[in-house]
């Protein structure tokens, strides 16, 4: 094997490593922006066309499809959620200037209302990406989401005020069942 040949096949492979590690980089913002809400640094992370979109299966409500970097930063910054990403390690498929990755995920999200209750937003599913080279880098083209379970409750956490007693128990409704009178 000549020296030209090896230092090209090294080279092939040190771009190729190269290109994964900055998409492995361009995932890790990715949560990070959008955990933070920096609807602008999150944008910038997908292509100027770029699109965020849930995957509709059978029986599912339709969901989200957003389009460009300014309706994209919007989308983020308009979050009510406190939230946070847990991204497994992506399976990259790299053809030139172009890569499809696997991303697998668990996601909670927590947005408190007025009454300090807390509705806590749980899903696990995975991210297909179709990924791009550009002038910036690489950024996301196409992202979707595809959920296995995704689950919404409410946590009412400790009261502070008192049962409301009175001198004598209220009246019993119909048959004796339980009524929640605060």
């Amino acid at each position: 094997m000549s020296s030209e040949i090896s230092l090209a096949a090294l080279a092939k492979r040190l771009e190729s490593l190269e290109d994964r590690l900055d998409i492995l980089q361009l995932e890790g913002a990715y949560s990070t922006t959008y955990d933070s809400g920096n609807g602008e640094a999150w944008s910038q992370l997908f292509t100027e066309d770029g699109i965020y979109q849930g995957r509709q299966l059978d029986g599912m409500p339709e969901l989200n499809f957003v389009q460009g970097r300014k309706a994209l930063s919007e989308f983020c910054t308009t979050n009510k959620l406190s939230c946070i990403h847990y991204l497994n390690v992506p399976d990259i498929r790299l053809d030139g200037d172009s890569a499809r990755g696997r991303v697998n995920f668990v996601f909670r999200g927590f947005e408190a209302n007025d009454r300090h209750w807390t509705n806590i937003t749980n899903a696990e599913g995975y991210y297909d990406v179709a990924y791009l080279r550009t002038r910036e880098g690489w950024r996301i083209r196409r992202r979707f989401t595809v959920y296995f379970e995704r689950g919404r409750k409410t946590v009412y956490g400790y009261e502070p005020t008192e049962a409301p007693f009175a001198e004598e128990n209220p009246p019993m409704i119909g048959g004796g069942g339980l009524l929640d009178r605060r």
